[in-house]
């Protein structure tokens, strides 16, 4: 595991970007939020629904992408790593160290543990080719393919 912490999701997203890089935010369109996530080359934000508590965020490096039968969505994108990567909420976010490359990133929520709402689990997987796919639908995932594969940064 390369990072595990609790954090309070403000605004309903997840923002992974790296440490150079500008980390405002994106703009959400209706096929975002119905996909779980918004997507640009320097920044990704992941959709959380709105509920009470705190969140557990996992990064972790696997050898390949795979679903857990608990989690409650799913989703895939590409990640390239060229730097530490920031990873949180909008208003905190921590410094997460990860081997420079391309992954496939899988973004799964889990029920939440010890009074936290949810486990947003981020899953690297190196890959020459990694896609966008929408693998399980549920909370705000709604649309079973993706329907946006950019979005206009914030500011």
């Amino acid at each position: 595991m390369l990072a595990d912490f609790v954090v309070s999701i403000d605004h309903g997203q997840v923002v992974v970007h790296g440490e150079g890089e500008p980390g405002a935010g994106l703009l959400w369109t209706d096929e975002h939020v119905a996909q779980g996530f918004a997507w640009s080359e320097k920044l990704l934000t992941l959709g959380v629904p709105d509920h009470d508590g705190e969140c557990r965020i996992q990064v972790e490096l696997v050898p390949e992408a795979t679903v857990s039968a608990q989690a409650l969505w799913a989703v895939q994108m590409p990640l390239e790593v060229t730097q530490p990567l920031h990873v949180g909420a909008l208003f905190e976010r921590h410094r997460v160290v990860v081997p420079n490359g391309r992954y496939a990133l899988l973004y799964q929520a889990l029920p939440g543990t010890q009074g936290e709402a949810y486990v947003l689990r981020l899953s690297l997987a190196a890959t020459p080719q990694p896609a966008f796919r929408i693998l399980r639908t549920g909370g705000d995932v709604t649309a079973d393919a993706v329907l946006r594969r950019d979005a206009q940064l914030l500011g």
